[in-house]
């Protein structure tokens, strides 16, 4: 086990380290430029905090190799503190697919699972005063907030603040704002002069901090936490409750239940007496780059499902002394039989919502393609690991 240790030591040295003088001048960067263009985006639409939420890897210190990707979240006040109850009112709107626009419907939206509509009628009346909400500001169809509205106006805003950026000469950088897509954020491009290029992705955000758990009939069932679970705390979970549910756009119609927030802050201090967690997602995760599914293959798997499969791990063996930092290749190795099994029956469950399958969508084939890499470390980790990266 000794030996193993060393080489995944040694691969993290080699290979996942980042460079400290390149992160610390790409952190600058992008602090500068997302205040910069959210400075912009308030004064435009007061509805968009100025202040950011800070998310994903590289703010979550579990980034590996380059400072090239940065993630935040951007709070749309709704002026409501929301319950559950707002996720489960009727709305008769629809997407019209040629037009692109959202329309009235005789028929009502469809449930869907874990996908919801928001009502905010309180909100639409607070904004009427100061005209919020009116003409191409316009996020609402009667009393409720429609997601892809939403987006529509953050991109429009952004657009407009990087435009203010290069013509007022606050950047000598190329900054280039990306189409719309599936994803909740609005993808900025910066092209550096020196250096490769830096992706942000500003996701707006309704922080609406809903419930864990509740008497609710409604409510999902999000299996967590597990009673009796030694880990997290008890600490830790009465501060996931505060944070809570909060929800973010991927679908034009309907709002996803996001626990970015939590997730952050689960991973904060997780390896405060010096255990092995996060490094050993890492590794990981920079075996996923170079090997399993390089940046090419959009359909397999992602650095999110190994965070989940840490926080499976961390689940099954909750006790800090199982992270032991002379424990990493058990660790590691352990982590991966779980992930090959999830492939195997393609079926990995979120973390924090055990009803999701983070599986459904992505392709058998490139999970099936992992699985085998995955396999041949997992059967011989040295062999592995010294013929792939000698």
């Amino acid at each position: 086990m000794a030996s193993l240790n060393g080489l995944f030591h040694h691969f993290y040295n080699e290979h996942v380290q980042m460079d400290l003088i390149e992160t610390r001048r790409n952190s600058w960067l992008v602090r500068f430029i997302v205040e910069e263009i959210l400075k912009y985006v308030h004064s435009a639409d007061k509805r968009f905090s100025i202040n950011k939420e800070s998310i994903g890897s590289f703010h979550s210190y579990t980034k590996v190799f380059e400072a090239d990707e940065f993630d935040f979240s951007v709070v749309f006040d709704t002026g409501m503190t929301h319950q559950w109850l707002h996720l489960h009112q009727t709305p008769f709107y629809d997407f019209d697919r040629k037009t692109k626009k959202v329309i009235h419907s005789q028929n009502s939206l469809p449930r869907m699972l874990l996908k919801f509509p928001l009502l905010v009628n309180t909100s639409v009346q607070k904004w009427k005063p100061e005209g919020l909400n009116e003409g191409p500001n316009c996020v609402t169809l009667g009393d409720f907030i429609v997601p892809i509205s939403v987006k529509r106006q953050f991109k429009t805003l952004v657009c407009a603040a990087v435009d203010h950026i290069i013509k007022a000469r606050i950047c000598s950088h190329q900054v280039i704002v990306e189409n719309l897509n599936d994803s909740p954020a609005i993808t900025i491009i910066i092209k550096q002069l020196e250096g490769d290029s830096i992706s942000i992705d500003m996701a707006p955000m309704l922080k609406v901090q809903l419930p864990f758990q509740s008497e609710m009939r409604w409510q999902p069932d999000f299996g967590w936490p597990i009673p009796g679970a030694k880990w997290p705390s008890s600490e830790k979970v009465e501060h996931m409750f505060a944070i809570g549910i909060n929800l973010v756009t991927t679908d034009p119609l309907y709002w996803k239940l996001s626990f970015a927030t939590c997730e952050r802050e689960l991973l904060k201090n997780i390896d405060k007496d010096g255990s092995c967690r996060k490094k050993s997602l890492r590794i990981m995760k920079r075996l996923r780059e170079l090997s399993w599914c390089p940046k090419e293959v959009t359909d397999g798997l992602t650095s999110y499902h190994l965070i989940n499969i840490l926080f499976l791990e961390c689940d099954r063996y909750p006790e800090d002394h199982q992270w032991r930092m002379r424990l990493i290749g058990e660790r590691i190795i352990s982590m991966l039989e779980r992930l090959l099994e999830h492939i195997r029956r393609k079926h990995l469950p979120q973390y924090f919502n055990r009803q999701r399958n983070l599986f459904v969508k992505k392709s058998h084939q490139s999970l099936d393609k992992a699985g085998i890499e995955i396999k041949q470390l997992i059967e011989n980790p040295g062999k592995y690991l010294k013929k792939k990266y000698k």
